[in-house]
């Protein structure tokens, strides 16, 4: 499913539209793969009406409420480049109110080295941030890049993992945004490939090899397709293209 950047942003504006079916697919999904709690039908009564429903740490309760926020500023920014103060904005938001917050690992790049639990990759250590992001950043030329940049893109970040902790979910962010500002198929990563996702990532990561990491974030869009068009929300889409609004 592709969507432009002012469709995209009519969507967000507009009550009862199709955005309030993408929005907590991607959130439910994304927040999923890092340990969150939330069933779909939680997330969507907190998204939509602001209840917390459920037995949930105070810190998922948080992130995932600003998760909401992060979603719609991602929506915001949308033809802005992705630079430092993007990131950290993205990162700050995500985890007000948490105990990262708190104990002061939000809203700038990581101090201590980190690491991903059960994964044998080795992570950039602080010190290569300084150098190894710009240089990453330099590589996003919104508006014209292919999937395979997306996923390359995506792969190099985090392998980075610039920020101490929620570098999978604003890394999907990002996708999300790139994808939207380059006329790519949306990448949603189902929890349904958790695990290949997560394999071909580390593959990615170690070898340079993209082919199984691409193949699996394809069957990522398919299925989101799938889903949008079992609820309705493609033929909304197909109206809005036929609108006219760019």
């Amino acid at each position: 499913m592709k969507i432009s950047v002012s469709e995209f942003k009519v969507l967000k504006k507009t009550p009862n539209s199709a955005y309030n079916d993408i929005k907590p697919e991607f959130l439910f999904h994304s927040n999923k793969l890092e340990g969150s709690t939330f069933s779909e039908d939680e997330l969507v009564k907190l998204v939509e009406h602001g209840i917390v429903e459920g037995s949930h740490s105070l810190d998922d309760v948080m992130e995932t409420k600003n998760s909401v926020d992060v979603f719609d500023y991602t929506i915001d920014t949308l033809g802005e480049p992705i630079d430092r103060r993007l990131l950290f904005d993205m990162n700050e938001r995500l985890f007000r109110g948490t105990t990262e917050e708190a104990n002061g690992f939000s809203g700038h790049y990581k101090h201590i080295a980190n690491r991903i639990s059960g994964s044998s990759v080795q992570l950039a250590l602080p010190s290569d941030i300084p150098t190894a992001m710009p240089e990453l950043l330099s590589a996003n030329t919104p508006g014209s890049m292919t999937f395979h940049d997306i996923v390359a893109f995506h792969s190099r970040f985090e392998h980075l993992h610039p920020f101490q902790n929620g570098n999978g979910r604003i890394g999907r962010f990002l996708m999300l945004k790139q994808c939207v500002e380059s006329d790519v198929d949306l990448i949603v990563v189902d929890e349904e490939f958790e695990k290949p996702y997560k394999a071909w990532l580390e593959v990615a990561q170690t070898t340079g090899n993209l082919t199984y990491l691409e193949q699996t974030l394809a069957d990522c869009q398919r299925r989101f397709d799938e889903k949008m068009r079992q609820r309705g929300v493609a033929r909304l889409i197909d109206d809005l293209h036929r609108s006219n609004l760019n």
